[in-house]
């Protein structure tokens, strides 16, 4: 089964983002929003008020689409492999409703699904291989365009990297430049080691600047040779909460925080396993500083990317996406909330100082999905579909179009009807919604149904829509 990104509650990196994904669930503290009607599974809209953050022919654009399906690399390598298996794809979505897709052209490898003069690409997978000339990027933008379909790309951004069954792929690997810049973990003793020491995925350290320029570069070729509509930051973060502790990346705090010395009990004293995670045990004197130095790092490297992108094509949509649970994504460097939320004074003191709202990545976006992963429709807290969808609008406070998401294939829901009034629930209340994946609506095998979800879906998105 595949997983989209970030679905561990702590944000903790699981996907392998070119195969078959693993998940860790860890439990924390849920923060109540208020739930209205909570003993209805499908709730009334709610109106917001419009957002001024956006170009307008943007605002349109996403107000014409109101769904959007993701299409994972890998798991639909070989479905899209070839220019009439993904005609045929792309009638059947369109008819099912769908409006624009995600591509996602750079996986974890770091590998491309796009002709590309700087990074290697990903022709072969799982014993199949694209013919040499298909350029898989511009064959969805050709079929798409013939469906009415927008599309929008997606890159792993710090992804550089995936040890496979003991074969390596990417340039972690193969470029001994990368290999001195990949991210930093700690382990529960308190040793530093390279990522690709202890996990099978090869992320780049965040803040290294050779990280930025070469991940920017590729942002720059993909937006100047193809008509896409869309651009969206897929793991644009850090690891998880142990990274990154590099000498660069400590140095920098350092530097940042004014401060004389700094060592890695300073941020936290001592560190434990949880869910096969490492997080925090006791933290130090400088923890919450630290966590915003990352927040930091991660919004200006982004708000780099929407100046490249933006140069090129200024009417180019800059998406993002994230884990809807905000409580916790602290844990990757992300703070996706608008720069008027301040989490200091809303319930995250223990984690929040009173400038972490500087770092609010909202206004830096003109679309942004978060990832509704939970078969529990109402209730307060993080982790129901509705505390999702009331948490995003009070820390968003509509810097950006919004679009809630549904895992089809790796959510335990109860039956087929649970999903669907997810769904429901999202496109009502929300500017649209993004399914995750294609490969779980079109190989039975990899939804708990054991169906194709293309009729089911139809359905369900016709329902939705009505009354928006």
């Amino acid at each position: 089964m595949y997983f989209k990104s970030d679905y561990s509650q702590t944000g903790i990196f699981l996907v392998m983002k070119i195969l078959f994904y693993i998940t860790s669930l860890l439990l924390f503290p849920l923060v109540v929003f208020s739930c209205n009607n909570k003993n209805s599974t499908i709730l009334p809209p709610v109106t917001d008020p419009t957002t001024t953050n956006v170009d307008t022919s943007i605002v349109r654009m996403f107000n014409n689409t109101p769904v959007i399906l993701w299409m994972e690399a890998a798991a639909n390598f070989s479905r899209l492999g070839t220019a009439d298996r993904m005609a045929a794809i792309f009638q059947k979505i369109a008819d099912m409703g769908v409006k624009g897709v995600v591509v996602d052209v750079k996986g974890i490898s770091g590998l491309v699904s796009y002709n590309s003069s700087i990074a290697g690409q990903l022709k072969t997978w799982n014993g199949y291989t694209q013919a040499p000339d298909f350029d898989y990027l511009q064959n969805v933008i050709t079929e798409a365009k013939k469906k009415g379909l927008k599309v929008f790309a997606s890159m792993s951004v710090f992804g550089e990297g995936l040890n496979y069954g003991g074969t390596k792929y990417g340039k972690v690997f193969s470029d001994t430049a990368f290999a001195n810049i990949q991210s930093q973990v700690i382990s529960v003793s308190g040793d530093v080691k390279k990522i690709t020491d202890v996990y099978a995925y090869g992320m780049l350290n965040a803040l290294q600047p050779a990280a930025q320029n070469y991940e920017l570069s590729l942002i720059k070729e993909l937006i100047t040779n193809y008509n896409i509509d869309g651009f969206v930051l897929d793991y644009c973060r850090y690891y998880d909460i142990c990274a990154d502790f590099s000498d660069y990346s400590l140095n920098a705090f350092k530097t940042w925080a004014g401060l004389a010395s700094v060592k890695t009990t300073d941020i936290v004293q001592s560190w434990k396993e949880s869910s096969g995670a490492v997080v925090p045990g006791v933290t130090g004197t400088y923890y919450k500083k630290w966590l915003e130095f990352r927040a930091q790092s991660i919004h200006d490297f982004i708000s780099k990317a929407r100046s490249a992108a933006k140069a090129i094509k200024p009417k180019i949509a800059f998406c993002s996406y994230s884990g809807a649970w905000y409580d916790s994504y602290y844990y990757v460097g992300v703070n996706w909330a608008s720069n008027k939320y301040d989490p200091s004074t809303n319930g995250y003191s223990s984690w929040a100082t009173s400038t972490y709202k500087n770092t609010g990545i909202a206004e830096l976006l003109d679309m942004f999905m978060t990832g509704d992963y939970t078969s529990t429709l109402t209730g307060a807290g993080w982790w129901t579909v509705q505390g999702q969808i009331d948490g995003a609008k009070t820390v968003l406070e509509n810097a950006n179009i919004h679009f809630g998401a549904v895992d089809m294939g790796n959510t335990v829901w109860s039956n087929l009807k649970n999903m669907d009034d997810a769904i429901t629930m999202i496109l009502q209340q929300n500017k649209g919604i993004m399914l995750f994946d294609l490969v779980h609506i079109d190989d039975p095998s990899t939804n708990q149904f054991n169906i194709q979800l293309y009729d089911n879906l139809k359905q369900t998105i016709t329902q939705g829509l009505v009354g928006r």
